[in-house]
């Protein structure tokens, strides 16, 4: 008992002891010794420290940008693609990107002759911390002439960043862009070392001198070349319709892969509408080989060969220019004891060497388009050195016509097309770019279509036949509000627009009911309520009960008229569309463009629902020219692109039509061809899901003759062999069609027929169908449907008039202001044009 008290003493002292040594650790507990001080220093630090924004958003940029302009610049009347950076710093972001052409007040550019204003939408998604580069798409509006060469007219671009919850702007900014002249284009050089053609912006082919004389002289470049770094991923559009303002591409040592499929396909559709491939051979075609662009070569590489002097002796004596000045020829010289690295080219069967180049440089037609390839480096120091390189660029690459330099009474260097002699064609988009589409270009011969409206306007663009035209040339077609022709762009004042235009004013809207349907509900009516319900109510007994029922069938047959009035006539919602499908033999993607009439009996708001992205779509001007009233309200529209595109908002008041316009490439699910040896074994082959009616086929022999072969109707999968028959004009067409196509589409039928562009040895189907083409739902749907569709299929493209060498050299008139009358007639080529010809359209 006596040691319970020391062990209970002993264990209160080891307590103590325990605790005691714990003290010092509780001050761990909240924190070590801070020097105050430091802990000062380090609170104004944080409070000097800025917190992050929320975004930080890079400058708008055009896809296509030439690095030696301050401001971006763009194409008016076309669709373009911007791109634009964005972080969100501090958390994730689900947005909109809301991108529209705006006037000074940040307020969407009115679609032209319309009251609507239209903007882009796309869903944006920002991941905290990673930035995001957004590619967008902009339709540039014309607009007016600024009158100074020297100072463009400004159009603003804005992204407006929203959330997508609550509607709420986060960001938004305006971008000034320079409008571009109407005839200027873009020439894309795609290479794996795009500094070595740094040169081209050097080239007269590329920035021609000075043209016009005194007060009239103007700077002009037909070209802003775009050299993308290879580095990061190749700025070219992914999508077709934003190609239109691209003329040529050069292609030296990229890697096709690089391109995106997209992209790819995209370029396939420029190319069949116009667009023009240089390819530079010894980097590029072992690389092409097995790419999306082998099947459309003119040649493939056999073997690496070294050029020498003696090899290019055939193309000094057809391309090389006597100087003046140097008292001799301006050849290609490469040194005895040197060569050029080539290829040996193996052209393929289509592909058509260009005269005197030895077999250097072969062409292959492709479409509207064509692909050319050369066996030597177009960025070789010799072939730079070549005094008549230009020329020879001009006429065998660029494949445009001649051209003869002068010296005006001021002294400054001019130049002018051979054949052209007024200098305002050296601002006329048709000598710039080949690409053209039916729907955007096409213009009735003059005197041709008096239903239509005939202009004189020229066919065809660089390297095509220029029409023969009776008269002098006019005022150039199609012009803008700028005054100058606008080629391949978005187009709703052109003749297949106004044609479309004046059939949706006839044809849109209820239709009367026939007088078979009224006579059909009212014998049923009155059967109902007199024979049947008496013998209805007579077999139960109540004969009496016949009179009650009397007010019972009245209301419900009231109903049931209404309700097939509607399904008959439209009354509620009807949709009448006239559309044109552009075909390119062999090709199984078209070009689709469709004018859409909505009439409703009650204000409705419609949405156009697209399967594909690769497409565009606006308001359509019920008349041009046409302004809306101070008091008339101006309507917002929006083009959605996510997994589709959408055209949303598009308001329709009651009783009254609205227009639309949209364009898509449509896939056929096949193609058309033209096969055998000459035109008396051509045959037609149909592998598209097209059923076609009224097929006839033009052909345009070389002589300048008409013929016609009809064929009928032709189904899918079919095959159809032609005999052709001498005609007058292609107006002839119409007399074996039937009276449903005449009476819906004769003013497409008459374009189609005679435009302007059928040149000698072309071969062209014109048909129609009323299918309903897929690709488009527009929602709601209305009772009532009326679709036709001129179908216009290419099918063989006449041979390109032979490349013609410049008269002079820009050297001589540079520096002694020799006149072109002072060369000698031996030096002087044929003319580039022949009596009464106008210029390529």
């Amino acid at each position: 008992m006596s040691g319970t008290p020391v062990l209970v003493t002993g264990l209160r002292l080891a307590w103590i002891v325990l605790f005691s040594l714990a003290l010092p650790g509780c001050r761990g507990c909240f924190g070590p010794d801070v020097d105050p001080a430091a802990q000062q220093k380090e609170d104004e630090a944080k409070r000097k420290t800025k917190p992050k924004p929320d975004f930080d958003v890079g400058r708008l940029q055009i896809l296509l940008r030439d690095e030696g302009s301050a401001r971006n610049l763009v194409k008016a009347g076309h669709w373009m693609t911007a791109t634009q950076q964005m972080t969100a710093n501090n958390f994730d972001f689900h947005a909109d990107l809301e991108s529209a052409a705006t006037d000074r007040s940040r307020t969407p550019v009115p679609v032209q002759n319309t009251a609507f204003r239209l903007t882009a939408v796309r869903p944006v998604v920002l991941p905290k911390g990673q930035t995001r580069e957004l590619e967008t798409t902009f339709f540039i509006p014309d607009v007016p002439p600024s009158g100074d060469i020297a100072s463009p007219a400004t159009i603003w671009l804005r992204n407006t960043l929203r959330s997508r919850r609550g509607g709420r702007e986060v960001y938004g900014a305006d971008e000034p862009t320079t409008a571009m002249p109407a005839y200027q284009y873009f020439f894309v050089v795609l290479a794996d070392d795009p500094d070595r053609y740094g040169y081209l912006k050097r080239l007269d082919s590329i920035v021609p001198p000075v043209v016009g004389e005194g007060d009239l002289a103007e700077a002009t470049r037909h070209y802003r070349v775009i050299l993308p770094p290879a580095d990061r991923r190749i700025p070219i559009p992914s999508q077709g319709l934003t190609w239109t303002p691209i003329a040529y591409v050069l292609w030296d040592g990229l890697r096709p892969n690089r391109l995106f499929p997209d992209q790819q396909q995209a370029m396939l559709d420029w190319l069949h509408w116009g667009g023009q491939i240089l390819v530079s051979g010894p980097g590029s075609l072992d690389l092409l080989r097995g790419s999306f662009l082998e099947p459309y070569l003119p040649a493939l590489a056999a073997e690496a060969v070294e050029l020498r002097a003696e090899d290019f002796d055939e193309l000094n004596r057809g391309w090389s220019l006597p100087s003046t000045r140097k008292k001799a020829v301006t050849t290609l010289a490469v040194p005895a004891d040197k060569t050029l690295v080539g290829v040996r080219l193996q052209p393929h069967p289509e592909a058509v060497a260009v005269p005197a180049t030895n077999g250097l440089v072969w062409e292959r037609p492709v479409g509207a388009g064509r692909v050319v390839v050369t066996a030597f480096s177009l960025s070789d120091r010799a072939v730079l050195n070549w005094g008549s390189f230009d020329s020879f660029f001009n006429a065998c690459l660029l494949r445009r016509p001649a051209r003869v330099f002068r010296a005006t009474p001021e002294g400054e260097p001019d130049v002018q097309w051979l054949g052209w002699p007024d200098f305002a064609f050296m601002q006329d988009g048709r000598f710039v770019t080949g690409l053209r589409y039916f729907s955007r270009d096409a213009v009735a011969v003059p005197d041709a279509l008096g239903s239509v409206g005939a202009r004189t306007t020229p066919a065809g663009g660089p390297g095509r036949d220029p029409v023969k035209v009776s008269k002098a040339p006019k005022p150039l077609p199609n012009a803008a509000a700028s005054g100058q022709a606008q080629v391949a762009g978005w187009n709703d004042s052109s003749d297949v627009s106004e044609a479309a235009r004046q059939t949706l004013r006839e044809a849109a809207g209820i239709a009367i009911p026939q007088a078979g349907f009224v006579f059909r509900v009212l014998v049923v009516y009155l059967l109902v309520l007199v024979p049947v319900n008496w013998l209805v109510f007579r077999a139960l007994g109540r004969v009496e009960w016949a009179w009650l029922a009397a007010p019972v069938i009245a209301i419900a047959g009231a109903v049931v008229v209404v309700r097939l009035a509607q399904l008959d006539i439209g009354f509620a919602r009807s949709r009448t569309e006239i559309a044109v499908l552009e075909v390119q033999a062999g090709y199984s993607s078209a070009h689709l463009t469709r004018y859409t009439a909505l009439y409703t009996s009650l204000s409705t708001a419609y949405d156009f629902r697209f399967e594909r992205d690769a497409a565009a779509a606006m308001p359509f001007p019920q008349r041009v020219p046409y302004a809306p009233g101070p008091q008339e309200p101006i309507a917002d529209v929006t083009l959605r692109r996510d997994r589709q595109l959408m055209l949303s908002g598009f308001q329709v008041a009651s009783n009254s039509t609205g227009l639309v316009h949209s364009e898509q490439m449509q896939d056929l699910g096949g193609d058309l061809q033209l096969t055998g040896p000459d035109a008396g074994n051509w045959t037609v082959q149909n592998g598209t899901r097209l059923r076609l009616q009224d097929t006839g086929v033009l052909y345009k022999a070389a002589d300048g003759r008409l013929e016609l072969a009809w064929i009928g109707s032709l189904e899918p999968e079919q095959t159809a062999k032609l005999s052709f028959r001498p005609v007058q004009a292609g107006g002839d067409y119409l007399a074996a069609a039937g009276e449903e196509a005449r009476r819906t589409l004769q003013r497409l039928l008459e374009l189609a027929c005679s435009d302007a562009a059928l040149s000698d040895g072309d071969v062209r189907l014109v048909a129609w169908t009323d299918q309903a083409l897929p690709g488009l739902e527009i929602r709601p749907q209305a009772s009532q449907e009326s679709l036709r569709t001129l179908v216009l299929v290419h099918l063989r493209r006449g041979p390109r008039p032979p490349p013609r060498r410049d008269r002079n050299l820009r050297l001589d008139v540079t520096d002694e202001l020799v006149q072109p009358a002072a060369f000698p007639a031996a030096v002087v080529p044929r003319a580039a044009r022949r009596e009464g010809e106008a210029p390529p359209a």
